[in-house]
Parts: structure tokens; sequence; C-alpha cells
């Protein structure tokens, strides 16, 4: 049996079409862990840098697993006092809501991604004053 050129291609193409078979790998989110300390970095208000403008170094928030922050040297920030966090989602969180300690719950739009290979958090906010908007990122303290 003699097959043609054009016939050996067509089988050759149809027999690699049909060997490669795709297949998905699903690899599971993470929930994000913000359990830790964490100091803030850099601060904007209204777009403009103002991290040189105040001492920024001594503000810490401790996060723990069990969903609730301490503050340590408060600074202009979403919440004054000690209290609990909660995440929109713990997997993909775009919102952070503080129950500060007697208070009403507030939350922040929220993002958590990774700069120069560290974890970042950044919180957009405007405390009181709708004009002003600030948008603070912290960086966790290594232990």
């Amino acid at each position: 049996m003699k097959f043609t050129l054009p016939i050996c291609l067509l089988m050759a193409l149809s027999l690699a079409i049909t060997s490669c078979k795709r297949k998905e790998i699903l690899v599971p989110e993470q929930p994000k862990d913000i359990a830790g300390e964490w100091r803030i970095t850099k601060a904007m208000r209204n777009g403009i840098d103002i991290t040189a403008l105040a001492d920024f170094t001594q503000f810490r928030i401790h996060f723990n697993a069990n969903q609730q922050y301490t503050i340590e040297n408060p600074l202009p920030f979403i919440v004054s006092k000690n209290g609990s966090y909660a995440m929109d989602d713990p997997k993909f969180p775009f919102r952070i809501t503080f129950s500060q300690t007697g208070g009403t719950a507030v939350s922040s739009t929220f993002t958590y991604p990774v700069v120069n290979g560290k974890r970042n958090m950044n919180f957009s906010f405007s405390p009181g004053c709708t004009a002003n908007t600030y948008l603070y990122t912290l960086e966790r303290v290594n232990p």
C-alpha cells in the first residue's frame, strides 16, 4: 500500500492533535494571613506623599490569628483604639472592616501585594473629613 505525501501529512497532523490533551492544574488559593506586626512605610494624603512630614516609624498595628488587633503609638489611622477585624473574603480580600472596642465598625479598601519580595498591605480611608483621603502602605515587621 502506497501512501501519498498529503495523506501522510494529514495522518500525522490528526495524530498530533488527538495526542495532545490539555489538563488544567488547579492550585487552591490559600487564605491571606495578616497575623503579625505591621509598620507604615508610606503615607499619601490626597495623592501627595506625606511620609517625610510626620514620624510614622513608631506606629505599629498587631493582627493576631483570632481576628483581634492592637495599635501602638496611634497616628491618624482608620481606627484609633484596639478591637477586632474581618476581611470580606479570606482568600481574595478587597475590604477589611475594623470594629474598635466601644465604637462602630469602619471599612477600608484593602490590597495585599508583594513588593520587592515583601508582603504589603494598602489601606485607603477618610478619617472624618471626606475631602482628605489617605492611602497607607504597611509592611510586616520581621520577627
